[in-house]
């Protein structure tokens, strides 16, 4: 199995990670468009390829790895 086909997501999933992401980044502060942004973004999609695939539990799993906040906070 290729690198691609193993990143490939259906619009559904999609949805699932940029519902998490667009709120995440509300709580945070921090655009979507943002490096913060986009940091969040890798790892929401992470965490959906290793089983996290519903919105509660990305931001609950984002939560457990960073609980005080941005993943990427800028000094």
């Amino acid at each position: 199995m290729s690198f691609l086909s193993d990143m490939a997501l259906e619009q559904t999933e999609i949805d699932v990670v940029y519902r998490a992401l667009d709120l995440w980044c509300q709580e945070i502060g921090a655009p979507i468009d943002s490096a913060d942004g986009r940091d969040v973004a890798t790892v929401l999609l992470a965490l959906y390829k290793t089983g996290h695939t519903s919105e509660t539990a990305l931001l609950a799993a984002m939560r457990r790895i960073n609980p005080e906040g941005p993943i990427a906070a800028s000094p």
